[in-house]
């Protein structure tokens, strides 16, 4: 029953949309990309290979699925990877990366939308990334006889599925999952009445971890971040600059009324999310009242070290982490936290604003003590205030942090040794 007033919802929702399309532009031409890059992958077949369907929410999701189809492509040479991911923040220039066989955009949840898919491609494993569990596709899945998995688990317990409105459909589609797989112990309580008696249920960890990690030990930064840090070796020697990364407007704000109300000898680099020539020429004049203030695409060689560094140039972010004392996470202010893996594999405390449910290793980190949450204005200058003074508590943090990511690497290979166990090779 839960399923025929869901089924009734999704195709209201696709009536709406398809209507919208007439007139709106924006809807239409989404709506034609995600027709056009579903279409294009059955000019592929799998020739007898063995077929493993991931599936991804977001751009954070897909990193996880990149790194269990790394594992999976080094343990199963004769495999056929297709890869989906359902929002359009992952670009379609993602889609290029060889990991994959075959990319696209997932379809609106309707009850036949995986039908052709199916008899293409016959999938032997449905491995979906952390939440982003459609009903629809694991019913489908469950009756083509494709064993499905949700890998990397995670819910919080402010969740929309666990609303009572939606559980039991939680609960229905969560039936047809072979096997679910928590990132980490605190997230497994959060399953609780929701997982079949004959699931598969074992924290295995989170990809993630490994990606960032792998990311860290092998990638290089923009070549100019290289050679700046370079000349500045002596300095940093001596000085751990603060880093804010992935800053909104608002995180600029809060940490404008920070200065406003704090005076310190520290430096910072900032990673504005995007680079608005408008935003920053307004910023600017303000830092200033506070310190020098400099954009590191504009720094000349042998110049002093600006208190503030704003950075313009991408691919440096992850990589700057290492040189810094604490680190603020933008997004959460807004929409959703951005990626707290890398500050914490480098040892740094974190601290970002409300939104981090849809981060797991936030959600434990911040129980860990490893991060700090604000959730207004006054709270983030306060807590801001106390890892710039106390150099303990910022140690502290940052060595949990760095265990925390530590310990949890190698989840590929504990998933992977569950789920193809007796795939044969």
């Amino acid at each position: 029953m839960v399923y025929f007033f869901y089924n009734i919802l999704t195709f209201t929702v696709f009536l709406v949309l398809k209507f919208l399309s007439l007139f709106v532009k924006p809807v239409r031409k989404e709506l034609k990309k995600r027709e056009r890059s579903l279409n294009q992958i059955f000019s592929k077949t799998p020739e007898g290979k063995f077929v493993v369907w991931l599936h991804a929410a977001s751009v954070g999701e897909l990193d996880q699925a990149r790194a269990l189809t790394e594992t999976i492509r080094k343990k199963h040479k004769n495999v056929f990877i297709i890869q989906s991911v359902f929002s359009s923040s992952v670009k379609e220039t993602s889609f290029l990366d060889p990991l994959a066989d075959v990319y696209f955009y997932l379809p609106l949840d309707l009850p036949h939308a995986y039908e052709r898919i199916f008899t293409h491609f016959k999938p032997q494993v449905l491995l979906v990334m952390a939440w982003d569990t459609w009903p629809n596709l694991l019913k489908t899945a469950s009756r083509r006889g494709t064993k499905s998995y949700l890998c990397c688990a995670s819910l919080s317990s402010q969740s929309s599925r666990k609303n009572p409105l939606v559980r039991s459909l939680t609960k229905a589609s969560f039936r047809y999952l072979s096997g679910i797989y928590p990132s980490h112990e605190l997230m497994a309580k959060e399953f609780e009445g929701l997982v079949a008696e004959n699931t598969d249920f074992l924290v295995l960890g989170d990809t993630r971890f490994e990606s960032v990690l792998g990311k860290l030990e092998t990638k290089s930064p923009n070549p100019i971040f290289t050679e700046f840090v370079s000349d500045q070796k002596e300095f940093l020697n001596k000085n751990k600059p603060i880093l804010l990364g992935s800053t909104y407007g608002v995180c600029e704000e809060y940490f404008t009324a920070y200065l406003k109300t704090h005076t310190d000898d520290a430096y910072y680099w900032i990673f504005p999310h995007k680079w608005n020539d408008d935003r920053m020429e307004a910023w600017i004049p303000t830092l200033e009242q506070y310190g020098t203030v400099g954009v590191f695409s504009k720094v000349k060689k042998g110049e002093g070290f600006p208190k503030f560094l704003l950075f313009d140039l991408m691919g440096i972010l992850a990589f700057a982490y290492q040189y810094g004392s604490f680190a603020y996470v933008g997004g959460a202010f807004t929409h959703r936290v951005h990626n707290t893996i890398e500050p914490a594999a480098l040892g740094l405390p974190v601290i970002t604003g409300p939104k981090i449910s849809n981060a797991p290793e936030a959600i434990v980190m911040q129980e860990l003590g490893g991060l700090f949450q604000a959730e207004t204005e006054k709270e983030f200058v306060q807590k801001f205030a106390l890892l710039v003074k106390d150099k303990t508590l910022r140690e502290k943090m940052g060595k949990g942090n760095r265990n925390f990511v530590v310990e949890n690497r190698g989840a590929s290979d504990k998933i992977y040794n569950r789920v193809f166990a007796n795939a044969q090779n």
